[in-house]
């Protein structure tokens, strides 16, 4: 973790934003469907968006980078359910695990096209992305969409994600 927080603070001091200002949360996908639930519960089952820069990790290697304007949408209700045709991120993992899916064909070829999707996503993607470690970044800043971007690629640059590169 030590590596991966040496090129954020490097990010955020390159595009001038302040790391007093930002909150860099890590959870995991447990902990992005609370905070969804939580935003939720203020606001009368209208979320609040938070807007910022994600991370997904695997033990120490970066996995996956992404932004959003609302994460606890983007990450708890599209990556952590994999939803695959909402997500470009569980795309990639999909691809990333498709060795995976391919050795276990013998639990699922049997199965209709239908059941065959919500096997793979329930027996080898979920597993897989709800073990991941989530480090959530969210600045002041990250309100407007160009910060988000260039916090976005600055930090796939440097941390070289392997469904990324």
């Amino acid at each position: 973790m030590q590596y991966i927080d040496k090129h954020l603070q490097e990010c955020l001091a390159r595009l001038g934003l302040s790391s007093n200002e930002c909150q860099i949360i890590p959870t995991n996908c447990e902990g992005i469907r609370s905070l969804l639930r939580t935003q939720t519960n203020k606001l009368k089952d209208k979320p609040e968006k938070v807007p910022g820069v994600y991370i997904f990790i695997d033990v120490n290697r970066v996995i996956y980078i992404g932004e959003a304007n609302n994460i606890a949408r983007r990450v708890g209700n599209e990556h952590c359910k994999a939803r695959i045709g909402a997500s470009e991120g569980v795309a990639r993992f999909l691809m990333y695990l498709l060795n995976e899916v391919c050795v276990r064909s013998n639990e699922w070829t049997r199965l209709s096209v239908v059941n065959r999707e919500e096997y793979v996503v329930k027996n080898i993607l979920i597993p897989i992305i709800t073990k991941s470690t989530i480090l959530i970044i969210t600045c002041p800043q990250l309100k407007d969409s160009d910060p988000r971007h260039k916090l976005e690629k600055c930090l796939i640059e440097e941390l070289k994600p392997i469904l990324q590169t």
